[in-house]
């Protein structure tokens, strides 16, 4: 059952594929101070469960319930509001709510951008290519939440199709670019695949460049 307590912010994610449910309630969590109560209305079961690993991990001690498909998750926020110093809102690392908050390592200024991810096909993981092509995009799309983003995309065979326009993943390309992130697509599958002319983002260049990027990275992301 939810609490009594007066809720202060909504959030409706109905409709939102998972993980678009827990990056909206991330969003809104470092907008709230300490305290002030909310809910997040949603249709996934599995976002929901992961939601709930996420405010768990907080010690937010979320409520829920359940009318139909629909889930009520409500919560108050914990800790101090984000105008009084960094919060740290990391992704949920386990499906199973956990008794005690485990302060995540702060990523040091040596490391912070160090590391290139690397993006050899347009779909992710093995098994079903319509659910690869979903993760892909959903992965291209959750890195512009990362406080700690690449310092390079690079794409080449397939993965070049995801700069292309309406690609589902071209939208976030850009906006990374203009964050600084150097977004580098391989030449020789642009023309391979017929795609000049059609790519959103990202700049042409050459499997030299590749590989020293990739050699001269402190980490490759391969996804």
């Amino acid at each position: 059952m939810q609490d009594s307590q007066q809720v202060c912010h909504s959030l409706d994610a109905r409709g939102c594929p998972c993980p678009q449910p827990l990056i909206k309630t991330r969003r809104l969590w470092k907008t709230l101070n300490p305290g002030d109560r909310f809910e997040v209305i949603m249709d996934n079961d599995i976002a929901c469960s992961n939601l709930i690993t996420f405010l768990t991990d907080q010690g937010a001690d979320p409520q829920t319930s359940q009318d139909g498909n629909e889930f009520v998750v409500s919560a108050v926020r914990t800790g101090e509001a984000t105008q009084n110093g960094p919060d740290i809102c990391p992704l949920p690392t386990s499906s199973q709510p956990v008794a005690e908050v485990t302060p995540v390592p702060e990523v040091q200024p040596e490391q912070a951008g160090n590391y290139v991810v690397v993006l050899k096909s347009d779909r992710m993981g093995q098994g079903d290519d319509d659910l690869g092509s979903i993760l892909a995009k959903a992965y291209v799309n959750t890195l512009k939440e990362l406080d700690n983003k690449p310092a390079a995309i690079i794409m080449y065979n397939g993965g070049v199709k995801l700069a292309t326009v309406n690609s589902g993943a071209d939208e976030t390309l850009k906006l990374l670019e203009a964050e600084g992130v150097d977004v580098i697509v391989c030449g020789a599958c642009v023309e391979f695949f017929e795609l000049k002319g059609k790519l959103a983002a990202g700049r042409i260049s050459n499997m030299y460049e590749i590989a020293e990027r990739m050699a001269a990275a402190g980490h490759v992301v391969n996804p």
